[in-house]
């Protein structure tokens, strides 16, 4: 049965595009995997792991978290954590957060090169009685001015974690 000229021409423009398929998906497996860079900041419980927080202290009592720092930025990076202690209250009809006060508590730096992990005990110890929430803030290199303070701060880090504490009197 011959075939007609527009077949051909069909049967000729798939055999093209099938080609191209295969060579255009050639080309893109040898292309390295585009990753953008990025840190990871966490905190983990006394025992190494995502739980086992201490949630309800005394005043003055000490407790440890271990925050960890994993640098994939494709560079060595040095980074400051910043500790603040958050009073803030829920209100519990419409369950927002009013922050009533933010005080720096520690600052300190940590030199990470690229691909590596900083994962180090962090002892505190709160004085202030009530509802509070330990706010652990990472910056990149960018450390806004002192000026800038409280909530917005907070938000001015590259990476936070927090721990919701009760303090009691006793």
């Amino acid at each position: 049965m011959p075939t007609s000229a527009v077949e051909k021409l069909l049967t000729f423009v798939l055999l093209i595009v099938l080609v191209g398929a295969v060579v255009l998906a050639g080309y893109l497996t040898t292309l390295p995997e585009k990753i953008d860079p990025y840190t990871e900041f966490y905190m983990l419980g006394e025992n190494g792991i995502a739980e086992d927080y201490v949630y309800d202290l005394n005043v003055g009592q000490p407790n440890s978290v271990i925050l960890g720092v994993t640098n994939h930025e494709k560079r060595q990076v040095t980074y400051t954590i910043e500790v603040a202690l958050a009073n803030e209250a829920v209100n519990p009809a419409t369950n927002l957060t009013t922050v009533k006060s933010v005080k720096q508590i520690d600052t300190f730096t940590v030199n990470v090169p690229d691909g590596a992990t900083y994962e180090q005990p962090y002892t505190f110890t709160v004085n202030q009685q009530g509802y509070n929430k330990l706010e652990f803030m990472l910056f990149n290199e960018t450390v806004p001015a002192p000026s800038v303070s409280g909530m917005d701060r907070i938000k001015a880090a590259y990476r936070n974690v927090n721990l919701w504490i009760k303090v009691n009197l006793f």
